[in-house]
């Protein structure tokens, strides 16, 4: 029983697990801004909603930049585990590419 959970259900439990850990990179984000905020520290939080009261576009943008390039990484960070973990994945890949 045992080695069906870990061989089969595991492996393929893992999948949703990765793509959802991608996300959740860019979301520490959002997630130290709200403490942040309500602690009073300054930090990146504090520094977007003070840009966002005074309507300063230019950190404001820039921020959201951060924020969107964390995202890709996390997400490429995912798409490379998944790529490693799980070999369906790969076969995909490769006939994408040659088609």
């Amino acid at each position: 029983e045992k080695d069906v959970i870990y061989k089969h259900a595991l492996k393929n439990a893992l999948n949703p697990f990765i793509t959802l850990l991608g996300f959740e990179i860019a979301s520490l984000l959002s997630g130290a801004a709200l403490i942040e905020i309500i602690v009073n520290w300054p930090g990146m939080g504090m520094l977007m909603l003070d840009a966002v009261l005074s309507q300063d576009l230019y950190l404001v943008m820039g921020g959201l930049y951060i924020g969107a390039i964390m995202l890709i990484i996390g997400n490429l960070i995912a798409d490379l585990l998944l790529a490693r973990l799980d070999p369906r994945v790969r076969q995909r890949e490769i006939e994408g590419v040659l088609k």
